[in-house]
C-alpha cells in the first residue's frame, strides 16, 4: 500500500505591514524618539532614522549611542521629561523651516514656468527673461520701499530661474505636460476627428501637421494641435498613414474612435 507524502503548508514570508507594528508613545521618554516621517523613529539627540519600530531596535541604538545621557537625565523625573519636550520643540522647528524652504522653492519654480509660459505665448525670445527679472527687481525696490519684509521678497525675485537655457527647459517641460493632457482627453473621448497639412520647414525636412476635434468630459467640442510629425523620405499618402497609425499605437489612441479625416486632397489610401 502506497502512501502520499504529507506536505505542509508553506507560510508566507514576514513583513513589516502585515506585523502592524507601530510607535509606543512610551518611547518617546525611554529611548528619546519620536515617530517621524511616518511610519519610522528619529532620535531626538543624533536625528538617525530607524526604519522598523520594534522595542529591541530604539533600545539597541539608546544605549550604544547615548548611554551617558541617563547619567544626566534620570528617567521620568521633571528635568528629563523638560529635556525631551525641548528635544521635540527643536526639531519641530527644523522640519518647519524645511517645510517652508521647500514652499519657497517650489513658488519660485511656479513663478518660473509662468514666465517663460507667458513669454512663449507672446512669442519672446528666452533672452527676455533675464530682463522680466531685472524690471522686477527694479519696481520691487520701489514698490516694496516701506515694507518690512522688503529683503525677502527682493531675495525670492532674485531667486527666479530665467536664463535662456532654462526657459528653453521649461517651454519643452510645459509643451510635454500639454501634449500628454491632449493625448489623455483624446482617449476618453466617444469620437474625434482630425485634420492634417504636409509643410517643408527651413531644413527641408517635411513636417505633418495634425490638428484633433474631440468631446471632452463635458461633451463640448475641443481643438487642438494633436502632433507635429517628421516625415523623412518619402511623403505618400502610405507614407502619411503610416506615420498617424504609428503615433497613435504608440500613445495608444483608438483609432476605433476615429470618425473623420481632413486632408487637403491627398489619397491615404
Amino acid at each position: 500500500m502506497a502512501y502520499s507524502p504529507v506536505t505542509k503548508p508553506c507560510k508566507l514570508p514576514r513583513s513589516i505591514q502585515s506585523e502592524h507594528r507601530s510607535f509606543q508613545a512610551a518611547w518617546e521618554e525611554e529611548y528619546l524618539f519620536v515617530e517621524w516621517p511616518k511610519e519610522k523613529a528619529t532620535c531626538l539627540l543624533c536625528k538617525e532614522k530607524v526604519n522598523v519600530l520594534t522595542r529591541y531596535n530604539l533600545e539597541r541604538h539608546y544605549k550604544t549611542r547615548h548611554a551617558s545621557y541617563t547619567e544626566n537625565f534620570t528617567l521620568h523625573s521633571q528635568l528629563h521629561s523638560a529635556k525631551v519636550a525641548s528635544l521635540k520643540q527643536t526639531l519641530l522647528s527644523q522640519q518647519t523651516l524645511f517645510l517652508c524652504q521647500m514652499k519657497e522653492s517650489e513658488a519660485v519654480t511656479e513663478a518660473s514656468f509662468k514666465i517663460c509660459y507667458l513669454l512663449a505665448k507672446h512669442k519672446q525670445p528666452f533672452t527676455e527673461a533675464e530682463l522680466v527679472k531685472k524690471c522686477f527687481l527694479s519696481a520691487a525696490e520701489i514698490l516694496f520701499e516701506n515694507y518690512s519684509n522688503k529683503s525677502s521678497i527682493l531675495k525670492e525675485i532674485g531667486a527666479l530661474q530665467l536664463s535662456d537655457s532654462t526657459c528653453a527647459r521649461r517651454i519643452e517641460a510645459t509643451g510635454e505636460n500639454v501634449q500628454k493632457q491632449v493625448i489623455k482627453a483624446v482617449r476618453e473621448s466617444p469620437f474625434f476627428s482630425i485634420a492634417m497639412d504636409e509643410s517643408t520647414d527651413i531644413g527641408d525636412v517635411a513636417q505633418l501637421l495634425v490638428w484633433v476635434r474631440y468631446l471632452d468630459q463635458s461633451l463640448h467640442p475641443k481643438e487642438e494641435l494633436l502632433c507635429l510629425l517628421p516625415l523623412q523620405g518619402h511623403t505618400r499618402g502610405e507614407d502619411i498613414l503610416d506615420s498617424i497609425c504609428n503615433y497613435f499605437e504608440t500613445h495608444h489612441i483608438p483609432l476605433d474612435s476615429l470618425v473623420s479625416i481632413t486632408t487637403d486632397g491627398l489619397l491615404l489610401w
